[in-house]
């Protein structure tokens, strides 16, 4: 990952508290987080370095009785603490998630994904990821043609193709997701029926697909809503995450406004998982 390992970048972390604002906080970094998890009891956000200026002048303005840590992050270093606390992932004892490292054995019965951890931050380990995942292999079928919007470092894509889909068409507005993408995928010995496309998941037009994936976050889904409705007659089904569970009401009112069925609905500690069409 040559382009990557010249870049850095920075996480904020705050221990986890019901005084926590998360929709307040991603409302605010929306434009500029590049990734977010949970860690050992804590909040961590990250982005990249040039936006270190722009989220202090935010942190001072709007959550200034927040007590954030602040890390620099260089891509060696994180790769090689990576390296020494990466957990494989296990969805539903039918797939699991592992590092490009780690030793497959030949007669194991359970499919893989193997994935570069770059700084797509598509590991596995967030809720959204393995919530989407679940709710994939339940609705899944060969022959499936599928478009997934923010599709990171393309564990989505990898997951629907080794499951039957056809194709699967990527979109993905951060540029250095690239190579991390088409590296897993290669890794996954997948050469085909796919492509990805950098660009504003808010700008496609093209929603000639039997599913729609979007693990963005509320803001973005919200604005999608009305591009999913527009395409409507297509009948394609859809799963939303990225939300936590207390997006849950304003989402499911925007739902309604526009006629979508709800029919499933997936939690994982404060995440939300919605199947709709």
């Amino acid at each position: 990952m040559k382009n990557i390992s010249k870049k850095s970048w920075f996480s904020l972390s705050i221990e986890m508290n019901d005084t926590i604002n998360l929709d307040l906080l991603y409302a605010k970094f929306y434009n500029y987080i590049i990734g977010s998890t949970e860690l050992n009891g804590q909040y961590v956000f990250y982005f990249e370095s040039k936006y270190s200026n722009l989220i202090k002048n935010i942190l001072d303005s709007k959550f200034s009785t927040y007590n954030f840590l602040i890390k620099n992050l260089h891509y060696e270093n994180w790769h090689e603490k990576y390296q020494e606390n990466f957990q494989t992932v296990d969805i539903n004892h039918k797939l699991k998630i592992v590092p490009d490292w780690y030793e497959i054995d030949d007669d194991d019965q359970i499919d893989y994904i193997r994935i570069v951890p770059g700084m797509a931050f598509g590991t596995g380990h967030h809720e959204t990821t393995q919530l989407i995942i679940k709710s994939l292999l339940d609705i899944i079928k060969p022959e499936l043609k599928i478009l997934d919007l923010g599709a990171g470092s393309g564990i989505l894509a990898i997951a629907a193709l080794k499951f039957g889909a056809s194709y699967v068409k990527a979109i993905e507005f951060d540029q250095d997701c690239e190579e991390n993408f088409i590296e897993n995928m290669n890794l996954n010995n997948i050469k085909s029926n796919y492509s990805l496309e950098i660009n504003d998941a808010l700008l496609n037009e093209d929603y000639s697909y039997d599913l729609v994936i979007a693990n963005i976050n509320k803001n973005v889904i919200l604005d999608l809503l009305p591009n999913f409705y527009k395409h409507k007659e297509n009948k394609f089904k859809i799963i939303l995450s990225g939300l936590l569970t207390s997006d849950e009401k304003e989402v499911v009112k925007l739902l309604d406004k526009f006629d979508f069925k709800i029919t499933n609905k997936l939690t994982m500690g404060e995440w939300l998982c919605l199947i709709i069409e």
